[in-house]
């Protein structure tokens, strides 16, 4: 049986690529589109081709930049518990267009990301997921843990004003950095 921590989990979902992908994990149309402009292709390139299970870019060569977002992350803005990073093809279990979750686990952080990513959707959803594992907070345990709560009520919960002051500080460092 999966645990309600995990089964309660912050996704970052798409309807599709363009102005309204991230409407339905929160994020308003209008900041997605501004998002958009400061990632030089990410909306354009959108999901690549589909790889097989158990092919995980995060050891592709041509996923470099990825590896120093990830590295950047992890040296200047640490999260109150390690991350651990996976990926992984969401099936039917997932919304359609899942690329990726924040997992609050007892003494870690494990963020799942969508294989079925190109390297720039790979890192604005490591952006987006990061913001989580550095926002989260007891009230989101609590929540996790009220059999009551729906999945919907979860993601509104956290995507709120801390999993936004949060964002804008991994949003900084990331083009501070060069993103």
């Amino acid at each position: 049986m999966t645990n309600r921590i995990e089964s309660l989990c912050c996704r970052m979902v798409g309807v599709g690529i363009g102005a309204e992908s991230m409407a339905s994990c929160g994020l308003a149309a209008k900041h997605s589109a501004g998002m958009a402009t400061g990632i030089a292709g990410v909306r354009s390139a959108g999901l690549s081709g589909l790889w097989g299970v158990s092919d995980s870019f995060l050891k592709r060569p041509s996923y470099e930049t990825f590896r120093k977002v990830l590295a950047m992350l992890r040296e200047d803005l640490p999260p109150a518990h390690p991350v651990v990073i996976r990926t992984k093809v969401f099936r039917e279990s997932f919304p359609a267009m899942t690329f990726g979750e924040c997992v609050r686990r007892p003494e870690r952080f494990v963020i799942r990301l969508n294989t079925r990513m190109d390297q720039n959707m790979a890192i604005e959803t490591l952006l987006h997921e990061w913001a989580h594992a550095l926002a989260w907070n007891y009230s989101l345990d609590r929540l996790a843990r009220d059999p009551d709560v729906t999945q919907e009520k979860f993601e509104a919960a956290s995507h709120d004003e801390a999993w936004g002051c949060a964002y804008s500080r991994v949003w900084r460092a990331y083009t501070k950095a060069g993103g």
